[in-house]
């Protein structure tokens, strides 16, 4: 038997052919005119046609029906060959050509779940697409192990469970927590035990979660690739949308409305639906699945900016006639794990209102001007306000004071993004910089990129969208090293301008609002491809939607849970430095302890021991003890003072010409 099997994907038999395995309905192989199943074959066994077809029965491994060998020297087929066929009302599909002895064999020790050609076809399905014989693919090569006297099935069982284990191996150095402990240095045995316990918990989480991921995330995300000396930012959306499938080339749209525009939108948590806004007044509600309208408005007014609620039935609109509360808004953000919806005015004044009591939760004065960059960091809650000094500030509704405030530009800022991780900032200025900021060390940024952004957007993969005048520019961190680089380009038609560009959740697809209306554009590896139904469901149900509602709304959190660093929740509060007490609550401490030394009661002694002389000067003694620990401290306290009137009583020697500039200092 040979060593290396050929898995020949294009072979033009139809019906699966199975050497020795005995077929009920009719043979194949007779050379002399055989009929099968009503088709006639010619000498070689073959339709005349062009086509075989060969009806596969049930077999009974009791009897052994010995098939002849097919026709002449390039129509052999051998015992252990894959031949590409077709059994009644299922897919075209690899097969192998079994021994019957072999056969029997495998089925009776093998549990059926197991079975040998159910994992082989697993495997050979991601090697090829397939087709029928008019449009077979190329041959592909499989190596397994070869089929001897000897044979046992269990080889084949473990050879496939290696590779799954392989796999799965790899997937569980991701979940761990880094190397475990070295168990071996240690001396106590107790403790010795309990670290091995818990490393031991570690491995079995690890291990649920690489085949949680393997079974539960089939789906894997990729970038554009490119061969030699192409460049990934010079393929066109053209070109993409010739090799994508048909519901993916269904994304790539535009949407005009001239008279309406310019348009900005919003999408749900899930990426189902999209909430739009034109600047003259027209709103709306889009279903992206089926692309239907659901609702349309025209409320007659400027409209600035939209933003969806906790779910796609409620979205706010910034209006200029209806802002009472929040005054002229320029922009509206949403934070969902706490059910306030921030806004920033013409008056540069930052509003916090609970959509679900409809309390005004906050109403803060930034004092640096009007702006209209308003960005939530998705980590903490953090509202960040981008300013015309180049400043960006952070915010929390609890604080009349913001809680950071970083210089970023030399100019004013233009644009304003945060990465899904919550720990990445993207910042645009005038100057045309866009700088990387790590929120977790602000002394300098990660990476100064030339260019000009009116609106950037990070992707939930983290690419970073940079929007400006009629173009669209797309950067990706590939490398993994937090080095961002351009990716992709896409222009628009000479005149549009851009004022938003906001990716889909959960699909490569970058939604741009301009002033001609919107458009839709597929960017490769941008969306997350696995979507968890707890979370974020797409195909979610109206009673699914009810019961989440209802359980966010049990699981929302209080606003004094918005911090820069979220993970302090739960820990115990450092103790704080006591404050040192004035002179009047020393003195007041020192009568205490003086009147509580007075009220102690003596032992009465033995006559010559209990004189009153004796007893006073006991009491002089308690109340000098009680004395004492305050008498200390206001001496090192004077000790103290007189050292610092000491230095700055010593003259600093000066030129004669710069004397007369010097402070004059009183000595006491």
């Amino acid at each position: 038997m040979r060593d290396i099997i050929s898995v020949t994907m294009g072979s033009t038999v139809r019906g699966l052919v199975e050497a020795k395995h005995g077929v009920e309905e009719g043979k194949i192989g007779e050379k002399d005119g055989l009929e099968e199943n009503g088709v006639s074959l010619d000498d070689n066994g073959n339709d005349p046609s062009g086509k075989v077809e060969a009806s596969v029965g049930s077999v009974n491994e009791n009897e052994d029906v010995e098939v002849e060998d097919l026709g002449s020297e390039g129509d052999e087929f051998c015992v252990g060959d894959f031949v590409w066929g077709q059994l009644r009302r299922h897919p075209w599909w690899p097969r192998q050509i079994y021994d019957l002895h072999t056969r029997r064999i495998m089925l009776q020790r093998l549990n059926p779940k197991d079975d040998i050609l159910a994992r082989l076809e697993e495997l050979i399905s991601d090697t090829s697409s397939l087709s029928p014989p008019s449009q077979a693919p190329e041959p592909v090569t499989l190596v397994i192990p070869p089929l001897r006297d000897d044979f046992k099935p269990s080889c084949f069982h473990g050879w496939l469970s290696e590779e799954i284990s392989e796999e799965i191996d790899i997937k569980v150095k991701k979940y761990l927590r880094g190397e475990g402990a070295n168990l071996e240095v240690l001396q106590d045995k107790k403790l010795k035990g309990q670290l091995a316990v818990r490393e031991e918990l570690y491995g079995k989480s690890a291990k649920a979660a690489a085949k949680a991921e393997k079974w539960l995330m089939p789906s894997e995300g990729g970038y554009l690739e490119a061969e030699g000396i192409e460049k990934t930012w010079r393929i066109r959306q053209e070109a993409i949308s010739r090799e994508v499938d048909i519901s993916s080339s269904r994304n790539q749209f535009d949407i005009t409305l001239p008279d309406l525009g310019p348009y900005t939108m919003d999408f749900t948590s899930s990426g189902r639906y999209m909430t739009f806004g034109g600047r003259k007044g027209h709103l709306g509600i889009v279903d992206m699945k089926n692309m239907d309208l659901i609702k349309e408005i025209q409320v007659r007014e400027t409209v600035r900016d939209v933003v969806f609620l906790h779910n796609e039935l409620f979205f706010a609109a910034a209006q200029k006639k209806y802002g009472t509360e929040h005054g002229a808004v320029l922009r509206l953000q949403f934070l969902k794990n706490h059910f306030l919806l921030a806004s920033i005015n013409k008056s540069g004044q930052l509003h916090y209102q609970d959509v679900t009591m409809g309390q005004m939760v906050g109403n803060h004065r930034t004092g640096l001007g009007r702006t209209d960059v308003m960005r939530v960091n998705p980590f903490n809650g953090v509202v960040a306000l981008g300013h015309s000094l180049g400043t960006v500030s952070m915010w929390k509704p609890t604080s009349s004071a913001p809680l950071l405030k970083v210089l970023c530009h030399r100019g004013p800022i233009s644009a304003l993004a945060f990465h899904p991780n919550g720990h990445l900032m993207a910042t645009a200025g005038k100057e045309k910089k866009i700088k990387i900021w790590d929120l977790r060390k602000l002394d300098y940024e990660l990476q100064n990129i030339p260019g000009h952004a009116n609106t950037l957007d990070f992707s939930q993969k983290g690419l970073l969208a940079c929007g400006t005048r009629s173009s669209v520019q797309i950067l990706g961190d590939l490398s993994g090293a937090q080095n961002y680089s351009r990716y992709m380009n896409h222009s628009m038609v000479k005149g549009y301008q851009i004022g938003k560009v906001v990716f889909r959740p959960y699909e490569d697809v970058l939604a741009i609002g301009h002033s001609m209306g919107w458009s839709s554009i597929l960017i490769p590896g941008s969306g997350e491809p696995n979507f968890d139904s707890w979370v974020a469901n797409p195909f979610e149900t109206s009673k699914q939607r009810r019961e989440k509602e209802v359980r966010s709304l049990l699981d929302k959190l209080p606003p004094e849970t918005i911090m820069l660093d979220p993970t302090k929740i739960g820990t115990v509060r450092p103790a704080k430095k006591k404050e040192k007490p004035t002179k009047q609550e020393r003195e007041a401490e020192m009568e205490a302890a003086i009147e509580d030394a007075k009220d102690i009661d003596f032992k009465r002694k033995t006559k010559g021991r209990n004189k009153p002389s004796k007893r006073v000067k006991k009491m002089q003694e308690t109340v000098a003890k009680a004395k004492r620990p305050f008498l200390e401290q206001n001496m090192e306290e004077e000790e103290l003072l007189a050292r610092k009137k000491q230095k700055t009583s010593e003259v600093v020697e000066l030129p004669v010409s710069l004397q007369r500039f010097a402070k004059k200092k009183t000595l006491t």
